[in-house]
């Protein structure tokens, strides 16, 4: 790979780094490791080996132009470009506050717009028929299963990440109220409500958890069908459980994030409106949550299909 200009940014020269302070700034552990890795990814275009090394007071508008130019020419989605931006933005911001930056550099970064664009729909949402095909696979009388189950029940009826999915503490069920307490993307929390057909599948595992303090969910002893450890799932393991679940359901790839699109998609065909279903999945933006609206699109595809000639 090419670099941009190994001078372009001076090496840094205080003990101050507002990259680092950015960094913990975010509060969530998620969003610190992409962004560790996108302000590394910028350092070594600017020719050095860590974004310890670079003065990011330093930074100015037509660096964080180049950048970005540097990775639309290698076809990075738009999406992935405005993380990028978002990033410099961030720590800009903090070089400014720690008086690394002139206020009027920061202004000329923190207005770059943000990279448009409209994708057609990707993914799917599974009916009602399949998301009772997924849960009575599960159905298989071993704690694997009954765990598998409140997972899936979850993730489509409550539109959790897998992330989430792994991180929930038994402590944030209120099995009362039927609710749950989650710290989402961005450290923003969150209250779910749980249906009431569903409600059922996360008693079964708790019966069979226990109370005990920890994950919610753990993970299962190797080579054993009905022991677990009280350990907690790595989001890989969410991935492949709902791999193998789906198959034995013949349902073709299904995917997490397809389980959250199901759960938008049977929000709004209930009549719930957009600026609920975004609290409900945690979005920052009613612009992220309008993604999942697939109403239009099925209306449509209805209307053309029916056309006669």
């Amino acid at each position: 790979m090419s670099k941009i200009n190994p001078n372009v940014l001076p090496q840094r020269r205080s003990n101050r780094n507002p990259a680092d302070e950015y960094l913990e700034g975010l509060g969530s552990r998620r969003s610190a490791v992409t962004m560790r890795s996108c302000l590394n990814r910028v350092a070594r275009m600017f020719g050095y080996e860590s974004f310890l090394d670079c003065e990011w007071g330093a930074l100015r508008r037509v660096h964080c132009q180049r950048v970005l130019q540097r990775l639309k020419n290698e076809r990075l989605a738009p999406a992935t470009l405005n993380v990028y931006l978002a990033c410099l933005k961030g720590v800009a911001r903090a070089a400014w506050v720690a008086d690394l930056m002139p206020q009027s550099a920061y202004l000329k970064i923190s207005d770059m717009a943000a990279v448009r664009y409209e994708r057609l729909p990707v993914g799917r949402a599974l009916n009602l028929r399949e998301c009772k095909r997924l849960l009575n696979v599960c159905d298989d009388g071993t704690i694997c299963g009954i765990r598998d189950k409140a997972i899936l029940a979850l993730m489509m009826g409550c539109g959790l990440r897998r992330t989430e999915v792994v991180e929930l503490a038994y402590a944030n069920w209120n099995r009362t109220e039927g609710t749950l307490t989650l710290i989402g993307k961005g450290n923003k929390e969150r209250r779910v409500y749980l249906p009431d057909d569903l409600q059922g599948a996360l008693a079964d595992w708790a019966a069979r958890r226990g109370d005990k303090a920890g994950p919610m969910f753990w993970r299962l002893k190797l080579g054993s069908g009905n022991l677990f450890e009280e350990v907690g799932l790595h989001p890989g393991s969410v991935y492949r459980l709902l791999k193998e679940r789906s198959g034995l359901a013949n349902l073709g790839g299904v995917t997490p994030h397809d389980l959250r699109r199901t759960f938008a998609t049977r929000m709004l065909e209930s009549g719930c409106d957009l600026f609920l279903l975004q609290r409900a999945m945690g979005h920052a933006s009613v612009t992220t949550t309008a993604r999942y609206d697939r109403r239009t699109e099925k209306s449509r595809e209805k209307v053309c299909r029916g056309l006669r000639f």
